[in-house]
């Protein structure tokens, strides 16, 4: 129930939207929301941008995300540089008794450039959220310079039955006013601090699995890295009892610097069991210089805190006109950087739902409901598979060194010595074991199935997909992680392809319009829709430079692919059967049902 505020602190006029939270997921809601001019307000309750580094790794989904909110060059020019950006390695420590057990290319790095280059026109990049966050503040402020606000504390937020309106209640927390804010929708992206459990939302999954803690610091570390190289390194202490426990190391920049002397890591672990209960600044200096190796290494300590893994997704990401967006509606474990990653393409799919339903809520009501039919799945996937990235470290990898919590530590050392041993009879089976295991982590170091490959399969409403969805799904239903199968079934992205017209060349995806389903010919036609824009690739429009729009359309040459705002695949058919499509793929409400029904309640 809301609470109660004096009359003179209610503001007027209603806002289109409130959003609530101003991280990654909330700003990025505001931009996509800016662009196609809907109105709106954005409180969180911080005095600005995030302080503790957080997310790193952006896929390429999410960076196509930045390319139509007009940052992606200037992300770019802020991230890891690719010279360290593509390499993971795993180690005893790096001191003078440190090894490397094994090292590899990662995340579209080194031998795996060519492959993720043919995904998408946008890059995987790797960036900390602390550098990330005012990047989209500021664009978010650009393009709303008067309805962001820091420092403001949401205190309630409910539907408001009878009017058919959401009321928050927020709170300055630099005088302490009170006011209350009316709008047509609300966006949770509070990081689930509070308001997923006040709307009576259940969370299913795992969670508090385990408490981790996360140091931010300064070190002139690079000179004494064994390969400075590996963005993150994963270390397996035999005496600490393995992969988890030991923690894991990676830089954040800041970039475009180069001075070791600017140099900024984070390090993570999991309690071993002669840890503090709760560490501090001293201890956690101890501990990291304890597990790198090195007991004299000069750190500065920025911050540090104490955080639990949890694999946690909402039942529902729809509570009448509020939706849940982002840690609002999944707890994801980093491991796969996956998270952040889910939040903004949450944020892709539900803004364009909601510029329809701003103008005729009656008719498009339905489309919002496939937000959540279409974005739990995926939070679900990912939260499990995320959970599954973390427990293979120890599965996979201590166990092919021979390394267990249950060993005593001379035992565990043993075995590694055993695996830099060539003369031990157990040398090539813990190398072989190694090999095999640093394969299966392409779940999470290789993985454009996950990261790319994702689709909605409820959107293929012709059941196109058979058992395999074009390559990209296993017979059982589980998705193929270790590659991108590009498809124009209907759910999938729309396949990247590269077109010219007159000397201009651009990615067919940088065609989409932020509102209209955009229908994609080889001829000129005519489609009397006002919500279908056509684009055309052929003789009479954009020249496919490669070919690969043949391929992969799916369609011949009568045929068309309709595709979302969000980049999804709609539908693809007889380009002259494109009207009688486009009611149903946006759940719209006929005039005879709107006109014949009972009046629109809203659906608290």
């Amino acid at each position: 129930m809301a609470m109660n505020v004096s009359s003179s602190q209610v503001s007027t006029p209603p806002h289109q939207v409130i959003i609530v939270g101003g991280g990654p997921v909330g700003l990025s809601c505001s931009i996509l929301l800016s662009l196609r001019n809907i109105p709106h307000i954005l409180f969180e309750r911080h005095p600005d941008t995030s302080i503790h580094p957080k997310a790193c790794g952006i896929n390429q989904r999410t960076t196509e995300i930045f390319r139509v909110m007009g940052i992606e060059e200037e992300v770019y020019q802020h991230a890891a540089p690719d010279t360290i950006a593509g390499r993971t390695a795993w180690y005893t420590g790096f001191g003078p008794h440190g090894r490397e057990l094994y090292s590899r290319d990662a995340w579209g790095g080194g031998k795996y450039a060519s492959e993720y280059a043919s995904h998408s026109p946008s890059k995987y990049c790797i960036m900390p959220q602390i550098r990330l966050e005012p990047i989209l503040k500021r664009r978010a402020v650009e393009l709303n310079p008067h309805g962001i606000f820091y420092n403001t504390e949401v205190l309630d937020s409910s539907n408001d039955e009878s009017e058919g309106v959401v009321r928050v209640i927020v709170q300055s927390r630099s005088n302490g006013e009170k006011r209350e804010y009316v709008g047509q929708y609300a966006i949770l992206a509070d990081g689930g601090r509070m308001f997923t459990d006040k709307l009576g939302v259940r969370w299913s999954g795992e969670g508090e699995l385990f408490d981790m803690v996360t140091a931010h610091f300064s070190s002139p570390l690079r000179s004494l890295h064994p390969d400075p190289r590996n963005f993150m390194t994963w270390f397996s202490n035999p005496s600490m009892g393995g992969s988890t426990r030991t923690g894991y190391l990676y830089q954040i920049g800041p970039w475009p610097s180069m001075r070791e002397e600017d140099d900024e890591y984070v390090f993570a672990c999991g309690r071993a069991t002669d840890d503090p209960d709760s560490f501090d600044a001293e201890t956690m200096v101890a501990r990291l210089r304890r597990t790198l190796g090195i007991p004299d290494l000069p750190i500065n300590m920025l911050t540090f805190s104490h955080w639990t893994v949890n694999a946690l997704f909402a039942e529902r990401w729809r509570v009448g006109r509020i939706f849940l967006v982002g840690d609002a509606a999944h707890r994801i474990p980093p491991w796969g950087a996956l998270g952040m990653n889910t939040g903004i393409q949450d944020a892709q799919n539900l803004i364009w739902k909601l510029c329809l339903a701003l103008e005729d809520p009656n008719k498009y009501d339905r489309l919002l409901d496939t937000y959540q039919t279409e974005r739990l799945e995926v939070g679900k996937r990912v939260g499990l598979t995320s959970l599954e990235n973390m427990r293979r470290h120890s599965n996979l990898i201590d166990t092919a060194i021979g390394i267990s919590e249950k060993q005593t530590a001379q035992q565990n050392c043993a075995e590694v010595d055993a695996f830099f041993d060539p003369a031990h009879p157990d040398y090539a089976g813990k190398r072989a074991a190694m090999e095999m295991a640093a394969r299966e982590l392409d779940s999470e170091f290789k993985a454009p199935g996950y990261e790319v490959g994702w689709f909605y399969p409820s959107v293929d409403s012709g059941s196109e997909r058979g058992k395999t969805h074009g390559g990209q799904q296993h017979p059982d239903g589980t998705l193929v992680y270790e590659f991108y199968r590009p498809s124009t079934i209907p759910g999938h992205h729309l396949p990247h392809v590269w077109v010219e017209r007159d000397g201009k060349q651009c990615a067919l995806r940088d065609l989409l319009t932020l509102k209209n389903l955009t229908l994609i010919v080889e001829h000129v036609i005519r489609v009397m829709d006002s919500r279908v824009s056509v684009v055309v690739v052929g003789a009479d429009g954009w020249t496919d430079i490669s070919g690969t729009w043949e391929q992969v359309r799916g369609v011949g040459a009568s045929g068309g692919v309709l595709v979302r705002p969000d980049g999804i695949v709609a539908w693809r058919g007889l380009s002259s059967d494109v009207e009688a499509q486009v009611d149903r793929i946006l759940c719209a409400k006929s005039e005879a049902t709107r006109v014949n029904g009972a009046a629109y309640q809203g659906r608290i």
